[in-house]
């Protein structure tokens, strides 16, 4: 079943195809912190911002939801980018760690130096977030 881009339905999608990656629990046992993945609104293409929060905690995610105000605030990591490059990363065209180091996706709260032990899982977040069918807004379509 498919779910609209960064809402509700689709970050419980995502946390429960966290939950059942095994490479990520691997991957993500020291890791404590939640994250949130945030899509910045876009007047031009009519697109508000949307967020998702993850509790992840030692390779576990114990939930996952749309993000409050609050969990944009308080949480360590936040990976912020427009729509187009969220969906070429859904789409697996785009990895995390190059996005960052090429512009498209940007750490506004966290540090690279910080989340560089966790690529691996962060990697393995993605992965997840990939296996998520994701409904875009009409219109979205990725440009490199």
């Amino acid at each position: 079943m498919a779910h609209d881009f960064f809402t509700q339905g689709w970050a419980e999608a995502w946390g429960e195809a966290i939950r059942s990656n095994e490479p990520y629990r691997e991957a993500a046992r020291r890791w404590e912190s939640p994250m949130v993945l945030l899509s910045t609104a876009s007047a031009e293409l009519g697109v508000p911002e949307r967020a998702v929060w993850a509790d992840l905690y030692q390779g576990e995610c114990r939930a996952a939801r749309a993000a409050t105000a609050e969990d944009l605030e308080t949480s360590p990591y936040v990976l912020a980018a427009d729509v187009r490059s969220w969906k070429r990363v859904l789409d697996g065209e785009l990895e995390v760690v190059p996005g960052i180091l090429r512009g498209k996706l940007k750490l506004t709260r966290g540090g690279l130096a910080s989340l560089l032990p966790y690529v691996a899982a962060a990697k393995q977040l993605v992965l997840s977030a990939t296996r998520v069918e994701t409904r875009f807004p009409e219109g979205i379509e990725a440009k490199p």
